[in-house]
């Protein structure tokens, strides 16, 4: 396995990476029922922010037999959200061509919420990076990829001085996957759309230095 910065020319393989992934998560299914419309909303979102904060941000990639395996995004603390601008030059109103806008202002809207305790939490010291996203291609799960990559963004962010990492899930699956990487839940929330309650564990690990 090899541990890298994603490269611009890997960003649309990044792209097709999460929405295989994501597909049948209930983060997006509570909210598009139908599968050719979620998949709409996962790669339009999904390539829309990649494309415009790549020169923002850090993304970071995995890679198996030198293919794409998983993609991460990182942000460090100083970083600044792109104005509504810099989306719009960047194609977003593109995202809502043949999906229900109203769902995907919902949708939006929860998953602003979902990030709020962990950009809260950002703000109350130095040295907190809030880890974005984080997704393992399908064909490379169950075989210890995760953890290594968790383990290099750890270390990623260690070399810049990072001290906390931040994150939120909605998957009870992966908040234990999460408390076995080290991490503890600060912040526990539920949300409801068309009947559907979901669940969002704000998580936090204090990262040691190396040697320790």
């Amino acid at each position: 396995m090899d541990f890298d910065i994603l490269k611009r020319k890997e960003l649309k393989a990044a792209v097709e990476l999460v929405g295989r992934a994501f597909e049948d998560y209930e983060y997006f299914t509570n909210y598009f029922n139908d599968s050719e419309e979620r998949r709409k909303v996962l790669r339009g979102v999904v390539y829309r922010e990649f494309l415009t904060n790549f020169k923002k941000t850090h993304y970071l990639a995995a890679k198996m037999s030198g293919e794409l395996a998983a993609v991460a995004q990182i942000n460090a603390p100083d970083y600044k959200k792109p104005s509504d601008f810099q989306y719009l030059i960047h194609g977003w109103p593109l995202v809502y061509l043949g999906v229900n806008k109203r769902r995907l202002d919902d949708w939006l809207a929860m998953d602003a919420a979902a990030g709020r305790p962990c950009h809260e939490y950002q703000a109350t010291a130095t040295g907190i990076w809030y880890l974005s996203s984080i997704t393992v291609d399908p064909s490379a799960q169950g075989i210890g990829l995760g953890k290594q990559f968790i383990d290099y963004i750890e270390d990623y962010i260690r070399k810049r001085g990072g001290r906390v990492l931040v994150l939120f899930t909605n998957s009870d699956k992966n908040t234990a996957f999460y408390i076995r990487c080290g991490f503890e839940a600060f912040d526990e929330r539920e949300f409801t759309y068309n009947g559907k309650t979901m669940r969002s564990w704000s998580m936090k690990k204090i990262l040691l230095p190396s040697d320790e």
